[in-house]
């Protein structure tokens, strides 16, 4: 496992696709933090809560982009079929690629944050969030990576062919995002939302009215559930969670649900390497 973890970092230092990829990341950083400022209305500085989670909505597509073509570069170059014909096994070469692709997908996370950190706190200011918080959404992103991973890994070492596995990578996360976005109405539904009106003395009440839109209970659960273990939609409901705003008619994650969001990814993980691992194993590679 060492010198195969070895040979691919070796491999990804010089690699071009990982390097534009950061790039990219650095743009995109940018962009967003201009985008911001200028927005930015107000001495008030309303810190930089959104904006630092923001790039879990672009990093399933690099994930894909990068997997499928650095992995994939082994079956056409015949470098995997060497590699087990020199005794490593293929659960080892499997876990290799996988962990690659991990901690690349980290690094971007990484560098996007570090951009933003860097020139964001000066000019828009700190973190509102409670460190607690930050840090259990910083463990949610992770797992949402590792996922992204496990599932990447798992399509193009099923596939040999590099550009059926890079185009399959890229659909599976427009699919994920398609299915996300169609299940978020149900899933963040309220059973009530509040209504807001003066009374005689000029003071503001609030009351509940029942939400005619809702789903019932068991639908959103099912919806919230199927969600949760898709990256794409974890994501969207991390990001909306952060920058959510009262007295909204959607029910975003609650504290205790993120908490153990991540459960769902690894869970997600945990299944897709196992059925990965186990196809591999009986794959035919010619």
């Amino acid at each position: 496992m060492y010198k195969l973890l070895k040979a691919n970092f070796f491999r990804l230092v010089k690699n071009k696709i990982f390097w534009g990829i950061v790039i990219i990341t650095i743009l995109i950083a940018s962009f967003i933090l201009l985008n911001t400022i200028l927005n930015h209305q107000g001495d008030t500085k309303e810190g930089i809560d959104k904006i630092l989670v923001m790039y879990i909505h672009f990093i399933g597509i690099f994930i894909a982009m990068f997997t499928s073509l650095f992995v994939g570069t082994e079956y056409s170059d015949g470098t995997l079929r060497n590699k087990i014909m020199i005794g490593h096994s293929r659960k080892n070469i499997y876990l290799a690629n996988l962990i690659t692709s991990i901690v690349v997908g980290i690094c971007l996370e990484l560098i996007y944050m570090l951009v933003i950190t860097i020139i964001g706190i000066p000019t828009l200011g700190t973190l509102q969030m409670t460190t607690e918080k930050f840090l259990f959404i910083i463990l949610d992103i992770i797992f949402i990576i590792i996922a992204y991973a496990s599932i990447f890994t798992c399509v193009t070492l099923l596939c040999s062919d590099i550009t059926v596995s890079t185009v399959t990578c890229i659909i599976l996360v427009l699919v994920m995002l398609v299915v996300s976005m169609a299940l978020s109405s149900t899933a963040n539904a309220t059973k009530y939302y509040e209504n807001y009106f003066e009374n005689a003395n000029g003071e503001i009440e609030v009351y509940q009215e029942p939400n005619p839109d809702y789903p019932g209970d068991v639908k959103k659960n099912v919806a919230k559930t199927i969600l949760y273990c898709i990256p794409t939609g974890q994501a969207s409901q991390i990001v909306s969670q952060v920058s959510k705003k009262p007295f909204q008619l959607v029910d975003y994650m609650s504290d205790n649900e993120l908490k153990i969001a991540f459960l769902y990814s690894l869970g997600t993980t945990v299944c897709i390497t196992g059925i990965g691992i186990y196809c591999f194993k009986q794959k035919d590679l010619k």
